[in-house]
């Protein structure tokens, strides 16, 4: 059996040198799909698993939409000021997923995937424990946005990068699988979300997803693991010099840029069609239709980079998002382009994360995945905050509908520098078109 762990002069070389490395490495295993190697019942329940913490971590993130219409409706009705510090939550929440990603794929990689996985499913559930006994909104930017954000940013990005390890081949497959957990979480919990908040009451909802969130995680856990992990590395081992390539760089920009287009339409269309005259129920049914899209991308386009070429397969999903914010977006006024546009930027965009990890395998290797990614996720974080706060005020006070214009222009121009950056660092591997890269 072959380890995956790089030799000291391999981790001591220079970051071009690295990256060189491994795409020779990669493309020299893809002819044979070494994961054969492993009992393929393992790699399976390690993508379930993967699959099951993407659901419980990012499902509970997109329906906190639903509990913050509850809590503006129903129990801050009137209080302006504390309706518009709910909007923070889930910013926060978003924002935990990346900027705790370099801790956690720093702790994945020379700890343990299972025991970090496991400590991030005990805080989520604490997180959403402790906010059941809050009373006002401050109280739970601190439990549901700090504490369960930082449990979810400690569990997104190893359960991101593990099973890509344990393939090769179908490695785009697997990846695609596990992701896929994000837009499946969203259909489930949604609806689970606000049957609990009608019938038990915020406080009991609440708990409850404590109690399904602290069960279904800790089996979860049990199977999270990785082909090959050096305990002999430290956080010291880490290459900074990665920053110093041309490719390592323009990845971690394309992921800055995504980062911040990412959430704005899912937070801003809804507003956008009611503003067109369709009913709140309409634009909650289209945002469904994303979610639906966006799940079915993450295994087709998952499954297509195995074949066309994962740099090959980002550039065209990020040229679809750009397409469906500046050309779609402005025009879809009525339910048929509100659903064509749903299905386009779901599709273009959910295609993307699962995309991702396979984009940080290709430029530095599988047994430094995690941590890579988390290096990136945490620039990332940083786009979080420019995204959603500048759409909202360019809507100004109060919103009109003239005025998302601008932010459907605004958000497509994120899109579309990101898609340049990407064709930047395909043709750094490649300038012909036809090649799968």
């Amino acid at each position: 059996m072959v380890s995956e762990t790089h030799n000291d002069s391999a981790i001591h070389t220079t970051a071009k040198d690295l990256l060189s490395y491994n795409d020779t490495t990669l493309s020299e295993s893809d002819s044979t799909d070494n994961s054969l190697e492993f009992p393929k019942y393992t790699r399976y329940a390690v993508v379930a698993s993967c699959f099951v913490f993407q659901v419980l971590s990012c499902g509970l993130q997109i329906s906190w939409g639903v509990q913050q219409e509850y809590l503006a409706a129903n129990v801050y009705k009137g209080e302006p000021g504390k309706i518009k510090m709910l909007s923070y939550i889930g910013t926060l929440m978003y924002f935990g997923i990346y900027f705790w990603g370099m801790l956690a794929g720093w702790l994945a990689e020379v700890w343990s995937y299972r025991k970090l996985c496991f400590v991030g499913i005990v805080i989520m559930a604490l997180g959403q424990l402790l906010a059941s006994f809050c009373k006002e909104p401050w109280q739970l930017c601190l439990t549901e946005g700090v504490i369960f954000g930082l449990g979810t940013g400690l569990v997104f990005s190893p359960t991101t990068t593990a099973s890509a390890r344990w393939f090769t081949q179908r490695r785009g497959l697997a990846t695609g699988i596990a992701v896929s957990g994000v837009g499946i979480g969203g259909l489930i919990i949604a609806p689970l979300t606000e049957f609990l908040l009608r019938r038990t009451g915020v406080e009991w909802s609440l708990r409850i997803s404590a109690i399904y969130i602290m069960v279904l995680g800790s089996i979860a856990c049990y199977f999270v693991r990785v082909p090959f992990q050096d305990k002999t590395r430290t956080l010291r081992n880490f290459d900074w010099r990665a920053f110093g390539d041309r490719r390592f760089a323009a990845n971690a920009g394309i992921v800055f840029f995504v980062a911040a287009a990412y959430i704005t339409p899912y937070a801003f269309l809804p507003e956008f069609w009611v503003s067109k005259g369709m009913s709140s129920q309409t634009a909650s049914v289209l945002i469904a239709v994303a979610n639906v899209s966006s799940s079915v991308s993450r295994l087709i386009i998952g499954f297509s980079a195995d074949y066309i070429g994962v740099l090959n397969a980002l550039v065209l999903n990020l040229l679809g998002a750009s397409l469906s914010c500046l050309v779609l977006w402005p025009f879809a006024t009525g339910v048929g382009m509100g659903v064509v546009t749903s299905i386009f930027y779901g599709f273009s965009t959910g295609g993307y994360w699962a995309l991702a990890p396979l984009v940080a395998a290709k430029l530095c290797g599988v047994d430094r995945l995690a941590s890579v990614s988390g290096v990136i996720s945490t620039v990332a974080a940083v786009g979080v905050w420019m995204g959603s706060p500048v759409a909202d005020a360019m809507l100004g006070e109060p919103h009109h509908s003239s005025y998302f214009v601008a932010v459907s222009t605004y958000t497509g121009g994120l899109w579309l520098a990101a898609f340049f950056l990407a064709l930047f660092s395909r043709t750094l591997y490649s300038k012909k078109v036809l090649s799968k890269v």
